[in-house]
């Protein structure tokens, strides 16, 4: 089993990969949410953490709306310099992945927080059971408002894989459920 890694700053992951194509320079909606949760998110860090001063902010996001999305965050309250920018991942488990290569050259890593739509939950714990284990990292979840068509197609494209920690737990719970029919069978008559 991993030791628990001590932390050393903050790192929020802000996951602003969106699939509107029309007025692709503006940010959507369902976006701004997440910018507004990761804004007050680093506004309570800043104000209650002692190492406040570690803190970085992480934007997933294309290279069309990034500088849009820079300028809120700016005018949010959060210095340029904190603010960095990743357009390889186009998922949830993509960003993970980034995630992962950029923590593992650190003595200890920062506790993380990961700021999304309240529907990457599923997502996010896939990954982070299969990835991420020993970091120390949270969800923070946004609202999105729009209809529910359009939040399927983009599951569809965050749909999680199933990792070696998924089959372990199935593999798990299948053992305890035949141990248990073993030792309290169905039938009364046997």
């Amino acid at each position: 089993m991993p030791q628990p890694h001590f932390t050393d700053g903050n790192l929020i992951i802000l996951f602003g990969v969106h699939t509107e194509s029309e007025a692709a320079e503006t940010v959507p909606n369902y976006v701004e949410e997440r910018i507004r949760v990761c804004v007050d998110l680093y506004r309570i860090i800043t104000t209650s953490k002692p190492d406040r001063n570690n803190t970085l902010v992480l934007v997933i996001v294309d290279t069309i709306t990034s500088s849009a999305i820079k300028k809120m965050l700016i005018n949010g309250g959060i210095r340029e310099d904190l603010i960095l920018f990743a357009n390889s991942p186009k998922s949830v488990e993509q960003s993970f992945d980034y995630v992962l290569n950029f923590i593992k050259k650190l003595a200890n890593p920062p506790y993380m927080y990961f700021v999304g739509s309240v529907w990457h939950k599923d997502t996010y714990d896939s990954a982070v059971l299969s990835k991420m284990k020993g970091y120390q990292i949270r969800f923070e979840g946004a609202p999105d408002h729009r209809p529910v068509d359009r939040v399927s197609k983009d599951k569809e494209m965050n749909t999680p894989t199933k990792g070696m920690g998924y089959y372990k737990d199935k593999l798990k719970d299948k053992a305890v459920d035949m141990v248990i029919n073993y030792i309290f069978p169905d039938d009364k008559n046997k």
